[in-house]
């Protein structure tokens, strides 16, 4: 059978209350008491039972995170960052790979909201449609009423009625700043790999390019765009090595 907080209040010698202020850090505690207390604890293996503190506190410690493809460096990169803040305030990260799926993606914050996360992150570009954009801005409510607070990280809110945080990406200034880069080394023929259609990220990105060509009086040359998947690519080499492709 689990360890008990009782169990470990008998231990520790100290009431059950005073276990539970140790363990959330919410009220002070004097500190030979704390080590008695965290003494018994190490003693019986005892670990906190996240569904009821859950219940108690009307918080789950879950942190959800959804990305468009985990395993793609940038999106780890992200992930690892959130993950080490969640870890700073004892909370559980729980990464989500959606391969870039809109039912994928819904069907993961309906999970987390039934898990009653504190928070989700959202990362990724999103696709420019407006059942999209409807069915997003309704999650976004769900998860304001279950008490989840949510962040979309490098996509554009959904309306303006939807509640969460957006934390931007600059990707048409990076596109305009790319861009502006080569023409300032003379070069004119330049090819452009685009993104997966119809996504937030693939529209600004191809557009702070076109604008930035034509802005310079130098009309797109349309078959040196070329349709790509933000996808990285290997290539074998001479010797046997890998590298990277575009």
């Amino acid at each position: 059978m689990p360890v008990t907080l009782v169990e470990v209040a008998a231990r520790a010698g100290v009431s059950p209350a005073t276990v539970s202020r140790v363990l959330n850090g919410n009220y002070p505690v004097a500190a030979s008491t704390r080590e008695r207390v965290e003494q018994a604890v190490r003693e019986l293996d005892y670990v906190v039972n996240a569904h009821a503190r859950a219940l108690l506190h009307s918080t789950s410690g879950i942190v959800g995170v959804v990305l468009n493809d985990a395993s793609d460096p940038f999106f780890a990169g992200i992930a690892r960052g959130i993950q080490a803040a969640a870890n700073g305030t004892r909370r559980l990260s729980i990464i989500c790979n959606s391969d870039g799926d809109p039912a994928q993606e819904f069907a993961f914050l309906d999970l987390l909201r039934g898990h009653r996360a504190d928070a989700v992150v959202v990362v990724g570009a999103a696709p420019e449609d407006e059942e999209f954009r409807t069915e997003s801005t309704n999650r976004a409510n769900g998860l304001r009423t279950s008490g989840t607070r949510l962040v979309l990280c490098g996509r554009p809110s959904p309306s303006p009625s939807a509640p969460g945080d957006v934390v931007s990406i600059e990707n048409e200034s990076g596109s305009v700043a790319i861009t502006q880069h080569l023409l300032d080394l003379g070069h004119r023929d330049i090819a452009y790999i685009t993104g997966p259609p119809a996504r937030t990220t693939t529209t600004a990105r191809f557009n702070g390019f076109r604008s930035t060509m034509e802005g310079a009086g130098i009309t797109v040359d349309e078959s040196m765009v070329v349709p790509g998947d933000f996808k990285p690519r290997l290539r074998t080499c001479r010797g046997g090595d890998a590298a990277g492709g575009g």
